[in-house]
């Protein structure tokens, strides 16, 4: 039951800060249509894959997952992005763990979501490059260090 509370209570002061911080408030979701659609990224190691659909006028559900060139899975999540009372949040769950979630804090040249709480990453942005080309890159401090990996993908077929 404590434990319960705990989560409860850590998730409350989670939003409180969120909606303190300096979000994008002029955003809304269908600014971010262009995201929805199937993409994928070849490299040596094999294809990354993200799956974005439109689920109402307040949720965008996202599916990543790598599959190698052996033919196995070796990386799955799941993503939403969520219109909450007017702040759009990018709420992330890798192997079924708990969510965790990045606000957006910018959306003039690219989509940028920022959690400066979390460990790794802190800023997960996406941009619309053209109709058939995306990027992606996951960016932070990781034991004092700026980290970052990019991801270019193109329409998956």
């Amino acid at each position: 039951m404590k434990s319960q509370l705990l989560k409860a209570s850590l998730f409350c002061s989670s939003v409180l800060i969120f909606q303190s911080c300096d979000t994008d408030k002029g955003a809304s979701l269908s600014d971010l249509k262009w995201i929805v659609g199937s993409w994928e990224s070849k490299t040596d190691e094999g294809t990354l894959y993200e799956d974005w659909t439109k689920v109402n006028d307040s949720t965008l559900q996202g599916h990543a997952y790598a599959i190698s060139t052996d033919g196995d899975t070796t990386f799955s999540e799941n993503a939403k992005i969520i219109d909450r009372a007017g702040t759009i949040i990018y709420s992330v769950t890798v192997n079924e763990d708990e969510s965790t979630e990045f606000t957006l804090v910018d959306n003039e040249q690219q989509a940028v979501f920022e959690n400066i709480n979390h460990d790794y990453p802190q800023r997960i942005i996406y941009k619309n490059l053209s109709s058939d080309s995306l990027f992606a890159r996951i960016e932070g401090k990781v034991d004092g260090a700026e980290e970052s990996e990019d991801f270019r993908y193109g329409k998956a077929n």
